[in-house]
């Protein structure tokens, strides 16, 4: 059996149509459209405006659905908005399980309609932000207030001389490229990420180790226990951004701008953990 042999007619209600689509999909969601809906609502405000069975964003309306795709490399490759938010952002600091990459996930249609779906449409909204352990501007989307989110976590670093040496290298802001070894495109390419080059041995890339995609890499032990580290992740963390160090396919220098997975009313996916 399967849905298609369920008629729209014997739906009476919207939940029970989902109900039916995930029972035949084998799809094991934690969270429901409108959780969804409500989440990238409250995490956006400013973009982003809740509809009956989607979201509108910059006034593009994109539907959401309830259904998961079931592998990492289907949600990797095409994410849908209930995919990007399917890997719970974890709060502790701990190794990473195999493919447990919270982020990685992006909804492609998602992000093109938020911060531009080309070049120049992206480049019309950066705008210099100081990075003031350094002193030196970088450049940074302006939508969504990310500037700002940047611009907090640099007077708060600056301020703390222990944590302020091991940010003192930025390692680039918006780049207009692709992710490596793929055709996606990076966060770095929307404006709403910055790489920082910490001290070795805290530097660390998956693919530096020659770590294939589909094999489990080792993860590097230094992350965990650094404590200054640490207090910078939870810095960037308080302002909206994510750290590609709780990857499985760790990417230490990484933060990125992903409100919707640290925001309040996105917590639906931890009830479970």
């Amino acid at each position: 059996m399967n849905s298609q042999y369920v008629p729209a007619s014997k739906c009476r209600y919207f939940t029970y149509c989902l109900f039916f689509a995930f029972w035949f999909s084998g799809c094991v969601c934690s969270q429901t459209v409108q959780e969804v809906i409500t989440c990238y609502a409250a995490a956006y405000p400013e973009t982003v405006l809740p509809k009956e069975t989607g979201l509108l964003v910059n006034g593009h309306y994109m539907a959401v659905s309830g259904v998961n795709h079931q592998s990492f490399q289907e949600k990797l490759n095409d994410a849908t908005l209930t995919d990007q938010l399917s890997y719970p952002y974890y709060q502790e600091f701990r190794a990473p399980t195999f493919n447990e990459d919270p982020g990685r996930f992006r909804n492609a249609d998602f992000f093109d309609a938020m911060y531009g779906d080309n070049q120049a449409a992206i480049q019309q909204s950066l705008v210099k932000v100081m990075w003031e352990p350094t002193g030196s501007y970088v450049r940074f989307t302006s939508i969504n207030k990310a500037n700002e989110a940047l611009a907090n976590v640099g007077t708060e670093l600056a301020g703390m001389p222990s944590l302020k040496t091991y940010v003192m290298n930025t390692n680039g802001t918006f780049n207009y490229r692709v992710i490596a070894g793929t055709s996606r495109k990076s966060a770095h390419a929307y404006g709403i990420a910055i790489d920082i080059k910490f001290p070795a041995p805290l530097y660390q890339y998956w693919r530096w180790r020659e770590c294939k995609p589909s094999e489990e890499c080792t993860y590097p032990e230094p992350l965990l226990s650094d404590k200054k580290l640490q207090q910078i992740v939870r810095i960037f963390e308080k302002n909206g951004f994510i750290w590609g160090g709780k990857w499985s396919h760790y990417d230490s220098m990484h933060f990125e701008y992903r409100p919707e997975l640290l925001h309040k009313q996105c917590q639906f996916n931890r009830r479970e953990k």
